[in-house]
């Protein structure tokens, strides 16, 4: 009770003493639009040797010959096409490659942005053809988005016209054209991409190959080394084995100290055995060979 009636009280005396805040709010008397360039200034048309006073608001206005009508780029299109009067409102319909209400500034190309967007695309080329250095700059920096960009652009700059700076792009670029290109050059980048991916997994099978290769030879010579005896494997001795050459007959150097014919160079131990032993040593049987 006593708390309702007393926010009562407050209420009301707010709303005596309370009469709006002397507060300056800040403001404009010229909207910021009415700041800007006007574009029916900027694009009046003034017929040739005529002061600038006598500017009127586009080449289709009445009296204008043909000859100067949309700089000779277009041709004058009524606003409203189902309007009766005699003279009605036109405007400038221009050519493919031109653009504003004159046709004075010629459009950015859609062929050479879809160019740049697919082969220079991860450097930003095409955002900086079509007057955005920015975001060209952005493109560049992250490599076209890791790709993702890149691609985007790629089917953005040709399956339309994309606005530069100032207008859309011509659209000289024929849709047939687009879809084949683009179909085309991502064919290619899979294949080089499969037949790096083949080269790579293929270099790493070798390379387990020759490991295991070399795994083994070097198992199995470890293996042999108890069981395999002679010249070549007595490493102690291989430095003074061919020291006094001596002329042994045949026109043949043989080793001086040589084993007789029962130690075979290679052959394992456990086969010395079955060796003949009648030849004595190797001089011997050069002898008998005579």
């Amino acid at each position: 009770g006593g708390r309702s009636v007393l926010l009562a009280v407050v209420a009301v005396a707010l709303t005596l003493f309370l009469q709006g805040c002397e507060l300056e709010i800040p403001h404009h008397e010229v909207g910021n639009w009415r700041r800007k360039p006007d574009y029916l200034q900027s694009f009046k048309f003034v017929r040739p040797g005529e002061p600038a006073s006598s500017a009127i608001l586009n080449s289709c206005g009445e009296g204008v010959p043909q000859s100067l009508q949309c700089s000779g780029r277009g041709y004058c299109k009524e606003f409203d096409p189902h309007s009766t009067q005699p003279n009605a409102v036109s405007f400038c319909e221009c050519d493919r490659d031109w653009a504003d209400p004159e046709c004075r500034t010629r459009r950015k190309s859609q062929v050479t942005t879809f160019l740049l967007a697919t082969f220079g695309g991860l450097l930003g080329l095409d955002y900086f053809y079509l007057g955005y250095p920015l975001w060209g700059l952005a493109k560049a920096g992250t490599l076209g988005g890791c790709g993702l960009w890149w691609a985007l652009d790629i089917v953005r700059a040709g399956s339309g016209q994309v606005y530069a700076a100032k207008y859309r792009v011509a659209a000289d670029l024929p849709h047939w054209i687009f879809v084949l290109s683009t179909v085309t050059v991502f064919l290619v980048i899979g294949f080089l991409w499969s037949i790096e991916s083949y080269l790579i997994f293929r270099k790493k099978k070798r390379d387990d190959v020759m490991k295991l290769q070399e795994s083994e030879e070097a198992r199995h010579l470890t293996h042999k080394d108890g069981l395999i005896d002679g010249p070549r494997y007595r490493h102690n001795s291989a430095a003074n084995a061919y020291d006094g050459r001596q002329h042994a007959g045949y026109g043949a150097t043989l080793p001086g100290p040589l084993p007789n014919a029962g130690a075979s160079y290679g052959v394992p131990q456990m086969q010395q055995a079955h060796v003949p032993q009648s030849y004595g040593n190797a001089r011997a049987f050069v002898g008998a060979l005579r």
